[in-house]
């Protein structure tokens, strides 16, 4: 079954989560609420084995963690969407002074990225594999999400194929998926 086909046959199933839940996000039960999640299942996992050695290769670095550069960006919104629209994506350049960095996302324990970064937003450990020689280079801007988006028809319509549009312009053909 096509991704497409998958989202035809989830979407009915989302739209009957989505009202049951709703309320219960406004009463900040957002476990009691994806309890009854209808995880959509897709068909092959979209995996490409690199053309070259990782060694060579551009690496572009996404995470759900919800950052934003406090007052350069918009902070993320602190709840999900239930809408068709896509969400939003945040730029932090590689160069970021860590002490700029917001996070917005309500949905997980900050306490280990406030102690170090690196845990949800690896772009030291990055640097480091650049050093070392073990990936080529890395892509200059990493893109962040905000985790916590239930409506998976604006990532796989929208999201998704924009950023590998980016990543193309990019040159990049490695990314590493951080969830937070």
């Amino acid at each position: 079954m096509s991704d497409i086909a998958a989202l035809e046959s989830w979407q009915p199933k989302f739209d009957a989560w989505k009202k049951e839940s709703q309320p219960l996000f406004a009463e900040g039960k957002a476990k009691e609420a994806f309890a009854s999640y209808p995880w959509m299942r897709l068909g092959d996992a979209p995996f490409h084995r690199l053309g070259k050695p990782v060694k060579e290769a551009r690496v572009a670095l996404i995470t759900t963690g919800g950052y934003s550069i406090d007052g350069e960006q918009e902070p993320f919104a602190p709840f999900p969407s239930f809408d068709d629209s896509p969400p939003g994506v945040r730029e932090i350049p590689l160069d970021v002074d860590h002490a700029k960095l917001t996070i917005n996302h309500p949905g997980y324990d900050h306490r280990f990225a406030e102690k170090d970064i690196n845990v949800n937003l690896p772009i030291d450990r990055l640097r480091e594999l650049v050093e070392a020689g073990e990936i080529g280079s890395i892509a200059e801007n990493t893109q962040v999400l905000m985790g916590l988006q239930p409506n998976v028809k604006p990532l796989l319509r929208h999201l998704i194929p924009s950023l590998v549009a980016k990543f193309k312009s990019d040159a990049v053909e490695a990314a590493l998926l951080v969830p937070s």
